[in-house]
């Protein structure tokens, strides 16, 4: 009786693994590349999020005649000042009605905010995705986000009839 070897060859098995070894060297930076267009275009999505919580804002508050108070809180939604979202708690964060936290990298978004500001040196509001941010503790987040070259910012009215600003940074995506 005859019996015949079932399996694989060694030069086969080496071939196979040379063609997967050369899928992995071609595919690797095309996904890697994708990774990042992802999350550029996620951050352009939240920058469009941005723009209509502005305008969500600026609706109710002309609305309701309010547009041109320093201060002011829409019933439901949030505060804003001369009819944009402000970028104290309680400001863009609630128009957005996104999982957001101050300094708070638990929630899926992470923002920080200069405010205090002048119409020279106007409040700015900056966010990013928390996990996109470096491990461990952060002391100064508003450097932590800007450092991550991944974020949206957003610049309130800071007088009577001003615009506010959406900018887009995805450098570091």
């Amino acid at each position: 009786m005859s019996r015949k070897a079932k399996g694989f060859t060694l030069i086969e098995l080496v071939v196979v693994i040379v063609i997967l070894g050369l899928l992995a060297v071609v595919a690797a930076p095309r996904f890697l590349n994708l990774q990042s267009e992802a999350k550029s275009s996620v951050v352009q999505g939240l920058a469009g999020a941005v723009n209509n919580a502005a305008q969500l804002a600026f609706g109710k508050t002309s609305v309701e005649g309010q547009e041109n108070l320093a201060s002011y809180s829409v019933e439901g939604y949030g505060y804003v000042q001369y009819g944009y979202p402000s970028v104290i708690k309680g400001g863009m964060e609630n128009f957005l009605q996104l999982d957001t936290g101050y300094h708070d990298t638990s929630k899926e978004w992470v923002w920080a905010a200069h405010n205090n500001g002048t119409v020279e040196n106007p409040d700015t509001w900056i966010v990013t995705r928390s996990e996109w941010l470096s491990e461990g503790t952060i002391s100064d987040f508003n450097k932590a986000i800007e450092d991550s070259k991944c974020y949206v910012k957003y610049t309130a009215a800071m007088e009577a009839g001003a615009d506010y600003r959406v900018e887009v940074f995805t450098d570091g995506c």
